[in-house]
């Protein structure tokens, strides 16, 4: 496996760009004060990308260890990768925790150097012993992907809120608020479809999932629950701020609302995990085209 392959480089492109695009289509264009320059922000952006990378390292590399389980050759490739994976994890973690350290000092907030200790021990930990606990464990890592856009709000944004903006900073904190709510249950349910598609190497590796203890059907009836509120909630938005907008409301209803829409279709009477390659790849589309869907906000403001 490669090193990109290994740190999942399509996540972490999207996670940069997700980033961007919050900074750039949606803060600039609706007039918020920031505290980061460019510079400062790609280096966020960078620390980010970082810790996250020695996360995806540590999950992989235990992924491969379990795999080599029957492996002749399992002591010394066990040892050769430990070393590898502790050595890049590190290296990860100084360069994204301490760039936070440097960002957080910049910004007259040095209390905020805790956002970036708490994200790389919490990924640490995940691969540990929290992602052995069934359901907590899927919960607990959909709200920590949403990390990359609160930190955005964390940093940049609630920092240069001042008795004057107090009002309009708050509205455009609401927004990245919302973004997170509904990336949270997106890559909830992502997570679940996961599961069920990895249901039989999970039984080997003796993991406890929700479609192991409660059965592939009634995983996919939550799956559909959840789907549901996302959909409301698109619609909510779309009416909320792009309802005057005719190319932004095509947009949403191409490219999210109608993906969604054959996700549930397919799932609801699903009771295969192959009949769950599709949807799995319905999610991705919609998580990429929702991220870009940042670039409508401009259209609020004509």
């Amino acid at each position: 496996m490669s090193f990109l392959n290994l740190v999942h480089y399509k996540k972490l492109l999207l996670i940069a760009s997700t980033q961007f695009l919050l900074r750039f289509a949606l803060c600039i264009p609706l007039g918020a004060d920031l505290m980061l320059s460019n510079f400062y922000f790609s280096c966020l952006v960078f620390s980010t990308v970082c810790i996250t990378a020695s996360g995806f390292i540590m999950n992989g590399s235990s992924l491969i260890l379990n795999n080599n389980s029957n492996n002749s050759e399992k002591p010394l490739l066990d040892e050769i990768l430990k070393k590898r994976t502790c050595y890049v994890f590190i290296i990860l973690n100084l360069l994204g925790v301490g760039i936070g350290f440097i960002i957080s000092n910049h910004i007259h907030k040095p209390d905020f150097f805790g956002f970036f200790i708490v994200f790389s021990a919490f990924l640490y930990l995940y691969t540990s012993f929290i992602s052995k606990i069934p359901i907590i464990s899927t919960i607990l890592i959909s709200i920590v992907a949403t990390f990359p856009l609160l930190i955005i709000a964390f940093i940049d944004l609630i920092p240069a809120i001042n008795p004057i903006n107090q009002s309009h900073q708050t509205f455009i904190f609401s927004i990245i608020l919302n973004y997170s709510f509904i990336l949270f249950f997106i890559f909830l349910i992502r997570d679940l479809v996961n599961d069920i598609l990895l249901i039989d190497s999970d039984k080997k590796r003796k993991r406890d999932t929700l479609p192991i203890w409660i059965g592939i059907k009634r995983t996919s009836h939550i799956v559909f629950c959840l789907s549901i509120l996302v959909l409301f909630a698109v619609v909510y938005y779309n009416y909320k701020f792009f309802y005057m907008h005719t190319a932004a409301v095509f947009y949403s209803l191409c490219f999210v609302l109608a993906p969604l829409l054959l996700f549930l279709i397919k799932i609801w009477d699903s009771t295969h995990k192959n009949n769950f390659r599709f949807p799995l790849k319905l999610i991705d589309f919609v998580i990429f085209f929702g991220s870009c869907s940042l670039l409508l906000f401009p259209l609020s403001t004509i």
